[in-house]
């Protein structure tokens, strides 16, 4: 009897630790440490030349999850700014170009970015399509507000390290492409990255999008690398293949596997589009922790801190708040 309550005991405490190391396992999955290595974990992504030009357009699933965006209505300039802009010694309200011209100076100055718009865009074409320039200095002056507004989101110095990298960024300010609900096009064809973005649509969640595609681009120039990505999908899945079920702004389900149906595309558009939910000001619940987004999003957020000397691991970077 006493060895048969011996036995009992040992198969007891078995069971037991296999329980906690079970335990342990998720505990270090859903911990603080890091969730894939960036470099030793996977190989490199092969180049392609589609990969070159991301074309971004108005995702048809999404729906409206009352989530306000900080797209700028109104003016808030620094007066001397525009006061450097008049050459005249008269005391004058400086015209809208003027100020516009003085708020495009001041971006570029502060970021390390070349910036066009209006005229300046005139003949501009990218993917196969054509672009209409903005026509409209009013319209000109809120896209410059809201490029200005989501660039000052990102850490000090971010923008110059990537162009230190020798990968410069240019953004064309257009009206629209030729080709409907296009909403953004990045073009690193070349070295002088090129974003384009579609005023007559959502500025913010283009821009955010589009700027992934830019630091992802420099990521890989430093050595990054995606491979396990795969992983955090569904078993079999497939990118190309879209499936509504697995969209978050289609279903609302907080446990989908992508933020749209658009991030089924490809695993750069996947990433590009989670990106764009990190940055919005609301959280959507796909990111709530635990979930198959918020593992992506918190995989993302760890490649960035490893490869940007500009990003503080003990800061919470804006495009961190909703998952830590």
């Amino acid at each position: 009897m006493q060895s048969k309550a011996k036995m009992f005991l040992a198969k007891l405490l078995i069971i037991f630790s296999v329980i906690f190391i079970g335990i342990g396992v998720v505990l270090t999955l859903f911990s603080d440490d890091k969730v894939f290595h960036p470099i030793y974990d996977v190989t490199l992504i092969a180049s392609t030349e589609n990969e070159k030009i991301s074309i971004t357009t108005a995702a048809s699933d999404e729906k409206d999850e009352s989530i306000v965006e900080n797209n700028v209505s109104s003016t808030n300039i620094d007066n001397s700014s525009i006061q450097n802009a008049v050459t005249n010694t008269e005391v004058v309200s400086p015209t809208i170009d003027a100020v516009n011209e003085a708020l495009r100076k001041e971006i570029e100055k502060n970021y390390g970015v070349k910036v066009k718009y209006a005229k300046e865009t005139l003949g501009y074409s990218v993917g196969g399509m054509k672009t209409t320039e903005i026509s409209d200095a009013n319209i000109s002056q809120k896209a410059l507000l809201n490029l200005n507004l989501a660039l000052a989101l990102y850490p000090k110095g971010f923008f110059q390290e990537i162009k230190s990298k020798g990968l410069p960024l240019t953004f064309y300010l257009v009206k629209c492409y030729s080709t409907d609900n296009v909403t953004g096009v990045t073009d690193s064809s070349n070295k002088n990255i090129v974003i384009s973005i579609a005023t007559d649509y959502d500025f913010i969640d283009t821009f955010h999008h589009e700027i992934y595609h830019y630091i992802e681009k420099y990521m890989i120039a430093s050595g990054a690398t995606f491979t396990s990505w795969g992983t955090l999908n569904p078993v079999g899945f497939k990118y190309g293949v879209i499936d509504s079920s697995y969209s978050y702004a289609r279903t609302f389900s907080s446990d989908a596997f992508f933020v749209n149906s658009y991030a089924m595309t490809d695993q750069y558009e996947d990433r590009a589009s989670t990106f764009e939910y990190m940055m919005k000001n609301s959280k959507a619940s796909c990111l709530n922790y635990g979930n198959t987004v918020w593992l992506k999003a918190k995989t993302m957020s760890e490649q960035i801190d490893y490869f940007f000397s500009s990003v503080n691991s003990d800061v919470t970077e804006y495009w961190e708040r909703h998952i830590y």
